[in-house]
């Protein structure tokens, strides 16, 4: 999945957020996995910001399968 235009530049931001607080705390290795996992997450922001709900819109019921011997 690719990200939309505005997406590089949130990863960005929230990337130098998180550097900017712990930077001096992480290596190049912890840098390059953070990175990585701020554009996942990004990635997910966008997909659920894409899913519209309206009001009336409810969360699924659980699921519980019913067994024969309980």
């Amino acid at each position: 999945m690719s990200l939309p235009d505005r997406a590089p530049a949130e990863v960005e931001l929230r990337l130098a957020l998180v550097l900017g607080r712990y930077g001096g705390r992480l290596d190049a290795e912890q840098t390059e996995a953070l990175c990585r996992a701020v554009e996942a997450i990004v990635e997910q922001i966008t997909s659920l910001r894409g899913v519209l709900l309206g009001n009336a819109d409810e969360p699924l019921p659980r699921f519980i399968p019913f067994r024969g011997d309980e």
